[in-house]
């Protein structure tokens, strides 16, 4: 009989923004001014961030964040575009693809 310990952990999302839409992204963020101002900055922050969740045994799923959709999509679930919107972002990417993970 397996352990539980011998599951699998869930895979975990991480928001992702690429270099070039950075800037549009802290506009659109209502927390923007709460981010780093360089997007060098908060890729250091991100990666390490990732790279500790893989060090754990997490499977990561980096979700891009594109700033042209990304308010409408908040809108239409009911959200704001800032902390609260990305969390549901991702977690509705990474049930996408990985499905309920219990």
């Amino acid at each position: 009989m397996p352990h539980s310990h011998d599951k699998p952990l869930p895979a975990v999302g991480a928001y992702w923004i690429e270099e070039a839409d950075y800037p549009a992204a802290l506009k659109i963020f209502d927390d923007g001014n709460t981010l780093p101002r360089s997007w060098s900055e908060w890729r250091k922050i991100a990666e390490e961030m990732e790279k500790g969740l893989k060090a754990y045994g997490h499977p990561v799923m980096r979700v891009r964040i594109d700033p042209s959709t990304f308010a409408q999509w908040c809108a239409a679930h009911g959200t704001s575009p800032g902390r609260q919107g990305r969390k549901m972002f991702v977690a509705a990417a990474v049930k996408e693809r990985y499905g309920d993970q219990i």
